[in-house]
């Protein structure tokens, strides 16, 4: 919609073809997520959608008040989990709802398949919600196309967003984008405030959704500091912050798995401090409007009391706070953004793959024509008309850098700045075809008037003497006038360049849309399921993920317990429905390393921990199918993480050579011996009444073994519900180990973040 008093109102056959444009551009966000269905059915992908998977059944089958009281005893054995208040719920949530939309209109589709069909159908929400975006600080419908264009077949959207991809971030992006839009467009006007209540509403959506909510809180703070630095404070900046921070972090705490965080945790204080810091400027706002007549002298003393009072509160608060611990620290992902990675000081923050670095060559394969686009259109953001809000290009200009600048931090934050490259290329696109078209309708005659009328001018200016390279009375230096003057007489020479401009965009876009065709299919293809070629050269569909995990649910007591490592914790739970050790929640970093522990010690020692917590083993053994990120590759992970917390784990004694030769320790470790046994010649036989092999997928990726001399006793403790007990009494979580394994968690250390400043004062306080 647009305002009268900001842009001029398109004509009708503008306003349809931009609306067919937007209807096709969607169809098509939609549609091109839909590879994975088309190849491998509606089947849910990777790891973490199968834990999302099936938090949503939960939800559908037990309610919401089961759902937030859910204590899962089939995860983190012997500990348990407390979904409710470590869950993310607005994934659930949405795809429970679509689930019962359809249901209500009498469209029976499974809930596994509103799961898998969720990530497409909010695609062209986040494009629609990019687009107006585009909008809002181009003033162009032109552009506004263009960006939806780009953030509908993007990889960089792509790449979290396919069909079966049922993760928070496959909701979380149209949330962003929703957030951001609203946030512009509080901005427009001094009338527009009440939309910073769709922002806040939005907002909270996107905390619903995804940890990431705290980058959209501080980008719509910094944006606000930004405008107030430049000069754009205006009470209607004030007005729609202050809704949007009010409203939105008192809805924000109502999540258990947020809480007081917004309050508390350092990386979101600082919008909270500029919510403060635009209450002083409003009240020195109304205080110079009130008092009109006050010199400037007056008006700086009661600035400077302002901020002195200010400053005094803002002491003693920290003064009180800081000796309680209240402050917490900045997590191991936040301080992962601005330190190299695999020095965040957590072994097991560093040891996921997606948060390493982005390559430079990612930029292009994840941006295409983008790359050439963005730098022209960044530029555009500083010459835009005005009858565009500054507010709206400081937002602009604030978002696309800081989401640069993260996307060279992780890979996976390349998702973030999806839609600012989007919006950016959009408004490159219709200016370069803009301009371009312009070249050919040109006036010759009237150019060539205009030139020599000019003539004169130059001509008598450069009889006046002046030396060169100072500015003209326009104020522009000669290089520019010279440019100008160059620009105004080839006209012949802008045509040709307009021509040629066109061509290369229209082929640029030809093989845009097939480069991102072709990521499609490759990002669009499941971890869980792979498609090989068989001696003929035929398709041949890898299934034995899934075999493997059938075979569990088919072949095991309901309530064996498998011990594997926290990758495929989710996936076992999901498809196999056995109990597991640890999942990608990765919540209890100790519970971690003693999983670590025991599967990177020799095999009678790892025996002797295994059998008081699992009755299997499963261990992916891909390197003989031809993969070789498999659990040998994983296991420095393994080991690192183990010895954060026993140390008499040496990790640097566990490697491979450069020739794949193990070290002495990785040899007699039970990882390697359980991945390689019976299909290495080298490797012995296990040790007796330690592990029996029972099941080995057709093309040897995953393994399964049985724990032979389980502890009864052992299971017997742990199946009282201690884990359950030991949470909700507020004892520590080691009394839901069993007895026999206290002499070995005797020897830990548990793991301390290195950036908790408050570590000495919480340990001086338990002294006491």
């Amino acid at each position: 919609v647009r305002h009268p008093s900001c842009f001029p109102c398109p004509t009708t056959e503008e306003t349809i073809s931009r609306v067919v444009a937007m209807l096709a551009i969607c169809y098509t966000a939609f549609t091109i997520r839909l590879h994975a269905v088309n190849v491998y059915g509606r089947v849910i992908h990777e790891f973490d959608p199968w834990f999302n998977f099936r938090a949503t059944d939960y939800l559908v089958n037990h309610g919401t008040k089961a759902f937030f009281s859910w204590y899962d005893e089939e995860a983190w054995y012997p500990l348990g989990r407390p979904v409710g208040t470590t869950i993310y719920p607005g994934l659930q949530y949405t795809a429970a709802y679509l689930y019962y939309g359809l249901q209500a209109i009498g469209i029976d589709m499974s809930l596994n398949d509103v799961c898998v069909f969720t990530p497409a159908v909010m695609a062209p929400l986040a494009v629609s919600f990019t687009a107006g975006m585009a909008y809002e600080v181009s003033g162009s419908g032109n552009a506004a196309v263009a960006a939806g264009f780009f953030m509908a077949i993007a990889p960089a959207h792509l790449m979290r967003s396919v069909a079966g991809g049922f993760d928070n971030e496959s909701v979380a992006v149209a949330a962003i984008v929703a957030t951001f839009y609203f946030w512009m467009r509080s901005l427009r006007n001094e009338g527009s405030w009440p939309w910073g209540f769709a922002t806040a509403v939005a907002y909270i959506y996107m905390v619903a959704a995804w940890g990431g909510y705290t980058f959209v809180l501080n980008m719509v703070g910094l944006s606000a500091a930004v405008m107030v630095v430049t000069g754009n404070f205006t009470p209607n900046l004030h007005k729609s912050y202050s809704i949007f921070y009010l409203i939105g972090t008192l809805g924000a705490i109502q999540f258990p798995v947020v809480g007081l965080a917004p309050l508390k945790s350092l990386e979101q204080l600082g919008p909270m401090g500029i919510f403060f810091w635009l209450q002083l400027l409003m009240i020195i706002h109304r205080f110079k409007k009130m008092n009109r007549d006050l010199d400037e002298r007056k008006i700086h003393e009661f600035q400077f009391m302002v901020y002195s009072v200010a400053v005094l509160v803002f002491a003693v608060v920290v003064g009180l706070l800081m000796p309680k611990g209240y402050l917490g620290p900045l997590s191991s992902r936040i301080r992962g953004l601005f330190v190299q990675h695999t020095r965040t000081g957590n072994p097991l923050v560093d040891s996921v793959a997606e948060h390493q670095a982005t390559r430079d060559e990612m930029y292009w394969q994840y941006f295409h024509m983008v790359c050439f686009l963005a730098p022209v259109g960044f530029a555009k953001l500083f010459f835009l008309p005005k009858t565009v809000s500054n507010e709206s290009k400081w937002f602009m200009i604030s978002y696309t850098v800081v989401s640069t600048y993260f996307s060279r931090k992780m890979i996976r934050l390349i998702l973030l700045l999806a839609p600012a490259s989007s919006i950016i290329a959009g408004i490159a696109l219709d200016f370069l075809i803009t301009w371009s078209m312009a070249q050919q309708t040109i006036d010759e005659e009237k150019e060539k008037a205009a030139a020599a009328e000019a003539a004169p001018a130059k001509t008598s200016q450069g009889l006046k003497g002046k030396p060169k390279g100072k500015r003209n009375s326009s104020g522009s230096p000669a290089f520019v006038r010279d440019l100008t003057d160059f620009y105004a007489e080839n006209i012949a020479l802008r045509q040709a360049f307009g021509i040629l401009m066109m061509v290369l965009l229209c082929t640029s876009t030809f093989y845009y849309w097939g480069h991102c065709q072709h990521m499609a299919e490759n990002l669009s293809n499941p971890s869980i399921m792979l498609v090989g070629r068989s001696r003929d050269g035929k398709p041949v569909m890898i299934d034995d993920f899934r075999e493997s995990y059938w075979w569990l649910r088919d072949n095991t007591p309901e309530d064996a317990r498998v011990m594997a490592w926290w990758d495929y914790g989710y996936q076992i739970n999901g498809i196999a429905n056995r109990t597991t050790i640890a999942d990608g929640n990765t919540w209890n970093h100790e519970h971690i390393a003693l999983l670590g522990r025991a599967l990177v010690s020799p095999v009678k020692k790892a025996h002797r921990i295994v059998r008081h917590l699992a009755d299997y083993v499963l261990v992916w053994s891909t390197r003989y199918g031809g993969m070789y990120g498999d659990d040998i590759a994983k296991s420095p992970h393994m080991a690192r993480i183990g010895g954060s917390v026993y140390k008499d784990i040496d990790p640097t004694q566990f490697y491979q050579d450069q020739q794949g030769n193990p070290s002495e320790m990785m040899r007699k470790s039970l990882i390697f011996n359980l991945v390689n046994f019976r299909l290495d010649p080298a490797i012995p036989e296990l040790k007796p009444d330690t592990f029996k092999e029972v099941y080995t997928s057709k093309n040897n990726m995953v393994r399964i073994y049985q724990v032979l001399k389980v502890s009864k006793k052992s299971k017997k403790y742990i199946n009282e519900g201690r884990g359950r007990q030991a949470f909700f009494s507020g004892q520590t979580l080691d009394h839901a180990y069993p007895p026999a394994l206290a002499a070995i968690l005797a020897g830990k250390e548990d793991f301390e973040q290195l950036e908790d400043f408050n570590r000495e004062r919480k340990t001086k306080k338990e002294v006491e």
